[in-house]
């Protein structure tokens, strides 16, 4: 793995399926997935083997598992984890100012935009322990609504229950964090599957969900059709965002007794751990459409 200059307590890698689509920096090394398997290469079959036959249903949470095995055989003394994926990336400041509609908190950047450059100086969080997306709110800025009723809005919500009822028994979530999961109204895009955290909390945190979805894969083998396919990834991605914010709020607590009084605080005081999620595109001005990407990441 790869490292910027001195900076060797920090692994990033890059989760793709295809052929990267740009030249990443060189402290990013990718994992590849799929069909873009090869010799050579950091692969999903050698890294985290029992989950290869998963990939299809688990998208791109299976390259998650695979870096934290990497890292945990490889870099064990790593202070910081990155990680992104083949055309999303947390960058430290914006790039191209350009909003996707659809998804606000996210920038459309033309890949003739970023060239090595430009990646590397914004790719690298410098002294930051964490570098994470702006929080994405459900529902209506007069109705915000919670993590379950927007899992329940554009999924199957058996599934999330399945999966809150899987992390309660494998003790990730305590009896009496059930009912605060399902009402936060504070939300990371990714998870914990898209940007840079302290390699403590990551390592711990992957392998938590990394068990829960084994525990439904086992007990729930059915499929989802078309995009509802990656219906654990998209509970992981729920899951992950909790333990972050959780944590986040640890490190941070809410700094009056209003907020500590009411439990809510969206994201520390420090707010340098806020950078800006970018999903790249291949034309300039092409928008991204939500759930078409496929089964890879």
């Amino acid at each position: 793995m790869h490292v910027n200059g001195p900076d060797t307590g920090l692994v990033y890698g890059c989760i793709t399926h295809v052929p990267l689509w740009l030249e990443f920096p060189s402290f990013v090394t990718p994992i590849y997935l799929g069909q873009s398997q090869g010799e050579g290469r950091l692969n999903l079959r050698d890294l985290a083997p029992e989950w290869e036959r998963h990939h299809p249903v688990i998208g791109g949470s299976a390259g998650s598992f695979a870096l934290r095995n990497y890292v945990l055989k490889h870099h064990p003394s790593a202070t910081r984890i990155g990680i992104c994926q083949y055309r999303k990336f947390i960058s430290r400041r914006r790039i191209s100012f350009c909003p996707e509609p659809t998804y606000p908190v996210m920038d459309v950047v033309y890949r003739g935009l970023l060239t090595k450059g430009v990646v590397e100086d914004v790719m690298h969080p410098g002294d930051r322990a964490f570098l994470v997306s702006k929080t994405f709110p459900f529902g209506k800025r007069r109705k915000r609504i919670g993590l379950l009723e927007q899992y329940k809005s554009t999924h199957h919500v058996e599934d999330f229950l399945r999966f809150t009822a899987a992390a309660v028994e494998l003790g990730v979530l305590d009896k009496d964090e059930v009912t605060p999961f399902f009402h936060e109204l504070t939300f990371f895009p990714g998870g914990i599957e898209l940007g840079v955290y302290e390699a403590s909390f990551w390592l711990k945190g992957m392998g938590d969900i990394e068990a829960v979805m084994r525990l439904c894969i086992e007990q729930y083998p059915a499929h989802r059709d078309a995009y509802q396919t990656r219906a654990w990834s998209f509970c992981a991605e729920r899951l992950g965002s909790y333990l972050l914010l959780k944590h986040l709020r640890s490190i941070a607590p809410p700094q009056n007794w209003i907020a500590r009084l009411v439990g809510m605080q969206k994201v520390p005081s420090d707010k340098r751990c806020i950078g800006q999620m970018n999903v790249i595109t291949e034309r300039d001005g092409a928008g991204y459409t939500l759930g078409t990407s496929g089964p890879g990441t």
